[in-house]
């Protein structure tokens, strides 16, 4: 912005010192041909005798030294006795020295008021080596020059000066005011893009301009492609509340309704009975508990300074304690014994658990974890059987929150589980990926630098 203003003020002054000249130049143009007044000063001057003198013997210098004249004007060369001795290719032979003294008159070179061609003549001896003299003849066609210290009317030439000069301020004044109206049109659209119908012309004037432009244009860009994501967050989050209210009311909803309907019927119910509604009250609470602190998780790893506690663990040993937790889960493990990484263990349980329950919710059996070593790389895949191959949009809408089959909803899932996966993984400086092959639902997550072999 500094570079724009140093070039901004360097531009105004280029253009004040044009409208300045240009003023000048044009005032002066037009008072000079205006009348003077009642001062009696000659506006156009002629060559004076004097400076003829001067010019013509300069050329008969170099006519006695053999060389041809080079004035600019026609010349001769007479004897005394009046013939040609030699000319310029265009001097009248008609005018002979006599000839010439007779089309002399005594004003021919005063001054005058009006601007006029005249024809001067002049004649001067010479030496021509023949013991006579002879004469150097000259004719030329003169302008006069404008008197250099009285241009016309002095009055008149300030107030034109001074009109000329406000009319180009104005002229340059409104040229920049257009250039920078574009500029307020292309800041307008950044506040109001719904109104921006019609394509914008391209700016023309100085470089500075064209660049400012460019940079409120791209400015522009990257505004409408935040808007575009703030509205995609904004469905999103949207999607994600109706979800989640869905999750929540639905177990809320079951829990209200036998409540009401044991308050009702308490009378009437045997012990079995008011066991078995007590029961049914206590799993969809715990369900409802279990969706709450869920979304308290996911909320708490989404936010970038969620403290993560690094230690040192044995990750095989952590495996097979989380995955024996769950008696009616059956799995195959491949990788080393042991496995000694740097993580957060309760969060690296919480990583475990959620892919067994995961793989419980959405698959069929046959879970198989396998753990590799690679370059201080951890890499731990988790594969469960389901009942088809999934495409890649499923993948997709599984790694969304709350997304969730009809299945896996039936059976409790909340559509949150991998999302809090993810949120482990990330803070873990590490990497997920969902695949799907011969029917079969793999989760692969890369933790970085955090082994060591024990």
């Amino acid at each position: 912005m500094r570079r724009f203003r140093f070039k901004l003020t360097s531009w105004m002054t280029v253009l004040l010192l044009a409208a300045a000249f240009l003023s000048t130049a044009l005032a002066w143009l037009i008072a000079s041909q205006l009348p003077l007044g009642t001062k009696n000063v000659p506006r156009y001057y002629y060559p004076t005798e004097q400076d003829v003198t001067q010019r013509v013997e300069r050329d008969i210098k170099r006519y006695e030294s053999g060389q041809t004249p080079n004035g600019d004007y026609e010349w001769a060369v007479y004897r005394s006795n009046g013939t040609r001795v030699d000319a310029s290719p265009d001097f009248p032979r008609t005018m002979t020295p006599s000839r010439l003294l007779a089309a002399q008159t005594p004003g021919e070179r005063d001054p005058s008021d009006e601007s006029e061609v005249r024809t001067l003549h002049h004649m001067q001896a010479i030496n021509l080596g023949e013991g006579a003299p002879g004469y150097f003849l000259s004719i030329e066609t003169v302008t006069p020059r404008l008197n250099q210290y009285q241009v016309g009317n002095s009055t008149a030439f300030f107030f034109l000066q001074l009109a000329l000069f406000i009319l180009f301020l104005f002229g340059m004044t409104r040229w920049i005011a257009g250039l920078f109206r574009q500029l307020e049109t292309r800041l307008e659209r950044l506040v109001e893009p719904d109104h921006a119908v019609s394509p914008l012309r391209p700016v023309k004037g100085p470089r500075e301009f064209k660049a400012f432009a460019h940079s409120i244009e791209r400015v522009g860009d990257e505004l409408d492609v935040l808007r575009r994501n703030e509205q995609e967050r904004f469905t999103e989050q949207l999607r994600l509340i109706t979800s989640l209210s869905h999750d929540l009311r639905t177990p809320l909803t079951s829990i209200q309704g036998f409540v009401q309907w044991l308050s009702e019927h308490h009378t009437t119910l045997s012990d079995q009975e008011r066991t078995d509604v007590l029961a049914i009250v206590s799993r969809q609470s715990e369900t409802l508990a279990s969706r709450i602190e869920e979304l308290f998780m996911l909320a708490k790893l989404s936010n970038k300074d969620y403290p993560v506690h690094m230690t040192s663990l044995d990750f095989v040993t952590l495996l097979h304690q989380v995955a024996e937790q769950h008696p009616e889960t059956t799995y195959q493990y491949t990788g080393p014994a042991h496995l000694t990484v740097q993580a957060d263990p309760n969060l690296l349980r919480r990583l475990i658990e959620n892919l067994v329950r995961n793989a419980t919710l959405h698959g069929t059996g046959d879970l198989s974890f396998e753990v590799l070593q690679e370059s201080g790389h951890l890499t731990f895949r988790c594969s469960n059987a389901i009942a088809e191959t999934l495409t890649p949009h499923q993948l997709t809408e599984l790694a969304t929150p709350f997304v969730t089959s009809d299945m896996s909803r039936s059976n409790g899932g909340s559509g949150i589980g991998l999302s809090i996966i993810e949120q482990i993984v990330a803070r873990h400086n590490g990497t997920m990926q969902l695949t799907s092959e011969q029917n079969r639902f793999i989760v692969s997550i890369v933790l970085p630098d955090a082994y060591k072999e024990g």
